[in-house]
């Protein structure tokens, strides 16, 4: 049987390999109890972007240097937001500072490795993205050039069997009123996807409205509101973030954004009759 392919790249505050393992866990518990008769944990095959390493470690220190007083509050969350500015202007700056082309090359080597998988077919098997924060700039980007030149990439791994994407925590509306290709959304279908699974494909997009980095992405303009199928508000992080912008990163492990997630898999995995080979 055909498996169905879910790429993570995680964003600000997940910089630690391994980072979704216990989501993955999640996310296939219920996938598979939706319909355990018919439905396995191999079906889904999942494979991590991880570029954490390329990010020089010096937010907490310069965050130390600033509170020489030791009175400031909310440390957590200005990592974060310390994290995010220096982010954003190191990979915009380009070839000054080379973030930009070393974190799309680790794209498209993690890709590669992925392509690589036994059970994955670089021809025809289709994939699934789930892009945390910055990470979905990072792949808008990517995938941005790659459906519009020819790569000489399989398949698999120029995204022409793209099959779906799920954004979360997303701070893409942020840079779409610059020209270019921040304005345009990539296409959330592959162009070599089998057409059965065409009218399946959805761009499902989850922010919490206490996350000050994660919007709506529908009303960005017109071409992101006929792109995205749904916007969906949730509410994520603990009794102790749920409340305020630190919910940033609590996405990972709350049942209202894994659960609907766990739900969109299973229909693109349908009906069951399409996937046998």
């Amino acid at each position: 049987m055909k498996r169905l392919a879910v790429a993570i790249i995680h964003g600000i505050g997940s910089e630690k390999e391994f980072y979704s393992v216990e989501l993955k866990h999640r996310i296939v518990e219920e996938y598979v109890k939706a319909d355990p008769n018919n439905r396995l944990e191999d079906d889904l095959l999942f494979h991590e972007i991880y570029w954490g390493d390329l990010v020089k470690e010096e937010d907490g220190e310069l965050l130390q240097r600033l509170d020489y007083k030791k009175e400031l509050t909310y440390k957590d969350l200005r990592n974060i937001f310390i994290g995010f500015t220096r982010l954003g202007i190191s990979y915009h700056k380009g070839g000054e500072t080379g973030l930009y082309e070393a974190i799309h090359e680790r794209i498209k080597s993690s890709m590669q490795k992925f392509a690589s998988h036994r059970n994955v077919d670089q021809d025809d098997t289709p994939l699934v993205i789930m892009a945390h924060s910055f990470g979905s700039v990072f792949m808008s980007n990517y995938i941005y050039d790659l459906q519009r030149n020819d790569s000489g990439l399989s398949n698999f791994e120029s995204f022409k069997t793209l099959a779906g994407i799920i954004t979360f925590a997303s701070p893409l509306p942020m840079y779409s009123t610059q020209t270019g290709d921040f304005s345009k959304p990539i296409s959330k279908t592959g162009s070599a996807l089998e057409e059965g699974l065409k009218d399946r494909v959805k761009w499902l997009n989850f922010y919490d409205k206490d996350d000050v980095v994660a919007y709506p992405l529908k009303n960005v303009n017109e071409a992101y509101n006929q792109a995205v199928d749904e916007d969906f508000e949730i509410n994520v992080g603990s009794a102790a973030t749920s409340w305020n912008p630190a919910c940033h990163t609590g996405y990972w492990e709350d049942k209202d954004f894994y659960k609907p997630v766990a739900k969109y898999l299973g229909e693109v995995r349908a009906p069951h009759d399409f996937w046998k080979l």
